[in-house]
């Protein structure tokens, strides 16, 4: 099985990219951030992609944020939700669940907190959020992933200081103490290398110059680990600032 997330930056825009990315690699699954959209503003070919169920999880805000999930028809889903539970998870449609098998996903739009000192403490209250989520599921098979808008290391970004968000100490710490769970960094189970990202400046959009950021990610819990065949990057799909990741597990 092979799940893929991308933060498309605008699903309407994204529209042809996004479709000729399903018709090109035929995801089992993929997870999308940053949809900038309500339900009612997706063309049809958006919300009915043939062989595929799908959930939205819009905002509430015109142009913000929101997440969505497309699952192949012949899984075997036994749940799909955005409801989590817990308010701030919820908030700002940030977040959805899907349940196949005996292993979860779940997909995350963690907030980006360089806009103002009040978004980063939104930001990382979500952190503690997830934290204990992890913590709560750890002895289970279970998938996070998405785009949680942080470079772990110096390893995955180009260029970085340790006062800018997404680079924060306390950011990167959080992340420490999510592997410290037992999860696992899927993309660094198979690749340790530099220069590697999933985001790329807006002044680099050909990704010629390569200065960009891994944001996104996978993380699989230790039970899980196992499983994982492989996982990887396809920077060479364009369409958004960012590019698709994927993860490979075996049924």
């Amino acid at each position: 099985m092979k799940i893929y997330s991308w933060n498309v930056n605008s699903l309407r825009s994204c529209e042809t990219a996004f479709l000729d990315f399903i018709d090109r690699y035929s995801p089992d699954i993929v997870m999308l951030q940053e949809l900038r959209a309500h339900p009612d503003q997706l063309s049809f070919f958006l919300k009915l992609v043939p062989g595929y169920g799908c959930l939205f999880n819009d905002s509430g805000r015109a142009g913000y944020a929101g997440t969505a999930i497309y699952y192949k028809d012949s899984l075997p889903v036994s749940e799909v939700t955005n409801e989590l539970g817990d308010d701030l998870l919820e908030a700002e449609g940030r977040a959805i669940f899907l349940r196949i098998g005996d292993f979860s996903i779940y997909n995350f739009y963690i907030p980006n907190g360089n806009s103002s000192e009040e978004r980063l403490k939104y930001k990382l209250k979500y952190h503690e959020k997830i934290l204990n989520l992890a913590q709560s599921r750890k002895n289970e098979k279970v998938i996070l992933g998405g785009d949680f808008n942080v470079a772990h290391t110096s390893s995955d970004l180009y260029l970085g200081k340790a006062n800018n968000s997404g680079f924060l100490p306390e950011e990167r710490r959080w992340f420490d103490e999510m592997l410290a769970q037992g999860f696992h960094d899927t993309f660094r189970m198979f690749e340790k290398r530099k220069g590697f990202y999933s985001w790329w400046h807006l002044r680099d959009p050909e990704r010629k110059a390569n200065t960009g950021w891994r944001f996104d990610y996978f993380l699989a819990s230790d039970p899980l680990k196992d499983s994982i065949m492989n996982a990887g990057i396809s920077r060479e799909v364009f369409g958004s600032d960012h590019c698709p990741i994927w993860v490979e597990i075996e049924e």
